[in-house]
């Protein structure tokens, strides 16, 4: 007989709470009323457009907006790590009833001109490159770079155009050409400590690619490309000189790509929070292509903000592929996934990769920012899908179903020069665990491609 009694006091509870929740509504709309968006202007030491503050703010004109939002287009704004300070604001705009977006704005140094030396035992190489991250004021991106070496000898240059002439849409051109000596290691399954080099060649690549692209939300882009390359194989031998095969069969390397990001990562002066997912496909274009190939790959990455500036990251990713041309293979080793291992020690066409990294403050000056990384590498690669029809010359270890497996632990450095905009050097320090394996790794960030 007291259901009904309980019933009354939830209800009367859940109309009060209500109730409590539209007043609060109304009041939020009366003291800060939406306002229409109808300009943009940019103001302080910058040089960026309007029309790339609106890309960058993630703003439309149109789109109505309260004096709340703005907190959310300041942390954009500092996302994009174009700019030392931001501060934004609303004002009536003086010829259309309606709002502009104000943003007062002190850029960083957005480029960059900067030797590189990369020194190894066996290994010598010298280059320069040139960088710019917001050329013209646009976000557009322009990268540079050369190298000579004993060992690879490169030409790259890359243009990105993330939002053209304030579009959704987007273009990149890039071309890469190369000339590179190759290792292929034994791996024996019985020795995870070996490193024994059976064959050692020249690759020499010539190619390039466009692409467009077209922004679905400022977290969600989707782009197609077409690239196209020469690809040659000379001077294979073993390590006593013996003349061996090639690797592979020269060829035009000509394939179609599509790929589909979802980045609502945040960034804050070297701290990164959030979801970062990409799919890519890739597939030869019959009748121009010699190699008869395709491949897919998943990157998840998720990235959490803790106690302010520190930062935990877990990244994973997996390709898969069939007939594989050696040149395409996808590897294990090296700075980008299995630090404790030597460059592209693992190849196959199926790969599986996850990283782990914490990274904490470790001291901070007007210009620098130093930070400590700890992490853990996990890694397999194998060959499931091999190309039957001679095109490859594998080694008696790349059979049908050969696969790795190995991981590494490992500490770091990182030091991010704050008043540029491409600011990242590193330095690891690792271990492989299977293979009891000391490496150590410079890198220098430039830009992302």
């Amino acid at each position: 007989m007291r259901a009904p009694g309980i019933a009354i006091v939830i209800a009367l509870a859940t109309t009060a709470a209500h109730a409590d929740t539209l007043g609060t509504a109304v009041r939020t709309a009366t003291l800060d009323p939406a306002r229409r968006v109808v300009g943009f202007v940019v103001r302080g030491k910058s040089k960026l457009r309007p029309r790339t503050l609106r890309y960058l703010a993630h703003v439309d004109e149109g789109d109505y907006l309260r004096t709340s939002d703005l907190k959310r287009i300041k942390q954009a704004l500092i996302s994009s790590e174009l700019f030392e300070q931001v501060s934004v604001s609303l004002e009536p705009d003086e010829d259309e009833d309606g709002v502009d977006l104000v943003a007062t704005l002190d850029d960083k140094h957005s480029w960059i001109v900067a030797p590189t030396i990369y020194v190894l035992p066996g290994k010598l190489a010298l280059g320069v490159g040139y960088a710019e991250n917001n050329l013209r004021g646009l976000n557009q991106k322009l990268l540079l770079y050369g190298q000579v070496g004993t060992r690879d000898t490169l030409l790259f240059g890359a243009f990105l155009d993330q939002s053209v002439r304030g579009t959704k849409l987007t273009f990149r051109a890039d071309m890469y050409t190369s000339s590179r000596v190759t290792d292929e290691y034994a791996n024996p399954t019985t020795d995870a400590t070996s490193t024994e080099i059976l064959r050692t060649s020249t690759i020499t690549y010539l190619g390039g690619g466009v692409l467009v692209g077209w922004n679905f939300a400022w977290w969600a882009i989707g782009d197609l490309r077409l690239r196209g390359a020469h690809v040659s194989f000379r001077e294979a031998h073993a390590p006593d000189d013996t003349a061996l095969p090639n690797p592979s069969i020269d060829g035009y390397d000509v394939t179609a790509q599509a790929r589909l990001t979802f980045d609502a990562r945040g960034h804050y002066f070297g701290v990164t929070w959030g979801p970062y997912l990409q799919l890519f496909a890739e597939t030869s274009i019959p009748g121009l292509d010699d190699f008869d190939y395709s491949t897919a790959l998943l990157r998840a990455y998720y990235s959490w903000r803790l106690f302010g500036d520190h930062q935990l990251e877990l990244r994973t990713l997996f390709t898969i592929g069939r007939h594989v041309p050696m040149h395409e293979e996808t590897t294990n080793g090296g700075v980008v996934d299995l630090r404790g291992y030597a460059t592209d020690q693992f190849r196959g066409d199926t790969r599986t990769v996850v990283r782990t990294e914490y990274s904490l403050p470790i001291a901070r000056s007007k210009l620098f920012a130093f930070r400590a990384i700890g992490f853990f590498d996990s890694g397999y690669v194998g060959y499931q899908f091999r190309a039957p029809d001679g095109r490859r010359n594998y080694l008696p270890n790349q059979h049908d179903n050969a696969g790795w497996f190995r991981n590494d632990v490992g500490l770091g450095l990182r030091v991010y020069v704050k008043a540029i905009v491409l600011p990242l050097l590193g330095l690891d320090v690792a271990y492989g665990i299977e293979g009891h394996s000391p490496a150590v790794y410079f890198e220098v960030g430039l830009t992302d491609f």
